[in-house]
């Protein structure tokens, strides 16, 4: 379903790669003048090969694979400290590299400079003539909810993605927009066979109408596909659709025991534990000095949390707020969100969450076992009850590890209102859903790109 988007992602990583190849080319040419035999070239293809594939997971931490990215007006700064991030990394490649007779300084900086242009034509080439493109994949909605309804804008905001809409099937008369075909329940479904679709999406609720079913069981036999709502909602958005909620799905859908992942999960807390305390030690220091010249007060902030299996544990973290009760705590009348432009932050603690450097000090809770690396973030006790009094299956966050970082933070700014809570959770339960190292991986380099451009919250 996602193909296309993938196949298109694929075309610019490796039009990135070729252009990387051609301007290491112009490179030995530049430097030595003429024409570069294969002893000039062939000491620095295994090097070059491992090299690339650094400045591909420096691109992709950077976004420069979110297809999306390319229309955004801010592309080009990113471009460009993309590159220079990638000739700083080729500097420390080549200079640890075993093979001590290659430092090809002068090689290196304009295989970069040359490569990461010809990457800038190539994505304007791109954008133009293959992101906008008609490689797409032709759908129809089976039944119109309030999902259908979120899926179609999304799909009429991003075009890049993929997905062209071609008829809409309300068979409850919900719909109350003609933007596309559309059909109700008094028109016979054989109106199916009129679009030439790749995709058929159906609403869960029609799959046990008998019509329906012997309309859809015809079409099967052709090469369009047939998914359910709410798996393509998954797909798009990311999250899990707060309309299939339901013990059943819950029991048949959420991975709770991976006993080889979670074992290895393990080991990677432990050794990503000892990094992190390792660079506490070395800024400690410096924040302590600015965290007390920017306001009185404790250094360290702790404070309960829920954790796994609803136990409570305690999380700390660099105080960021100014102290506003006896407690050490920004609070005067109980637990309560932090908020985009809370003043309760001080000048230091704003550049502190920026940064995320705030978070440091949960390097102890990941060596203690009560937070893995990647997991749902977790919240306080008090906001837990009062969010499981709204949302039911709230708890359900709550049968993995809380994280240090999580496919909520890289999606979603600040919680502060019941609906940015509800979307948090869809996205934490997509995350319990469909975990995997690959999975994880993605989140940690988006997490570096959100460090890296103080992105914090």
């Amino acid at each position: 379903m996602h193909l296309i988007y993938r196949i298109k992602q694929l075309m610019l990583l490796g039009g990135d790669y070729l252009c990387w190849i051609i301007g290491f080319y112009l490179a030995i040419f530049i430097r030595y003048w003429k024409t570069p035999s294969w002893e000039n070239l062939e000491v620095y293809i295994i090097p070059l090969f491992f090299l690339f594939i650094l400045w591909i997971i420096i691109n992709f931490i950077n976004g420069l694979y979110d297809l999306t990215f390319l229309k955004n007006k801010k592309n080009t700064i990113q471009f460009i400290e993309a590159g220079i991030i990638a000739f700083i990394i080729g500097l420390i490649f080549f200079y640890i590299l075993p093979q001590k007779n290659i430092s090809p300084k002068t090689i290196l900086f304009l295989t970069t400079i040359l490569g990461y242009s010809l990457s800038y034509f190539w994505r304007f080439f791109y954008n133009k003539y293959i992101n906008n493109s008609n490689l797409t994949t032709n759908i129809i909605f089976l039944g119109f909810t309030t999902d259908t309804a979120e899926l179609i804008k999304i799909i009429e905001n991003y075009p890049e993605r993929g997905y062209h809409i071609q008829a809409l099937f309300d068979l409850e008369n919900k719909i109350q927009q003609n933007d596309y075909p559309f059909f109700t329940v008094e028109n016979n479904l054989s109106n199916l066979n009129k679009y030439k679709t790749d995709l058929i999406i159906i609403a869960s609720q029609l799959k046990t109408e008998e019509t329906i079913t012997k309309n859809i069981y015809q079409t099967m036999l052709t090469d369009t596909k047939i998914v359910d709502l709410s798996s393509f909602y998954e797909l798009i958005t990311g999250r899990i659709p707060p309309t299939t909620f339901s013990e059943a799905w819950f029991l048949d859908h959420l991975k709770i025991n991976l006993p080889i992942y979670d074992r290895i999960k393990l080991v990677i807390d432990f050794l990503f534990g000892i990094i992190l305390g390792i660079i506490f030690i070395i800024l400690f220091p410096f924040i302590f000095l600015a965290i007390k010249i920017s306001s009185p007060g404790p250094i360290f902030f702790s404070q309960k949390r829920v954790g796994k299996n609803n136990k409570i544990f305690t999380l700390y973290k660099f105080r960021s707020m100014y102290v506003l009760n006896d407690d050490g705590s920004a609070e005067t009348h109980g637990a309560q969100f932090a908020t985009k432009n809370d003043k309760r932050i001080t000048p230091i603690g704003k550049f502190l969450r920026k940064s995320r450097l705030d978070e440091l000090p949960q390097c102890l809770n990941l060596l203690k076992k009560e937070i893995t690396l990647i997991g749902p973030r977790p919240e306080r006790p008090e906001i837990v009850n009062e969010l499981t009094k709204r949302m039911p299956f709230y708890s359900l966050r709550h049968v993995v590890k809380p994280g240090l970082t999580s496919w909520a933070v890289i999606h979603q700014n600040y919680t502060d209102t019941m609906e940015t809570s509800l979307k948090k959770l869809q996205y934490d339960l997509y995350y319990i859903k469909n975990r995997s190292f690959l999975l994880d991986i993605s989140i940690l380099l988006r997490t570096i790109n959100i460090i890296f451009r103080m992105k914090g919250q």
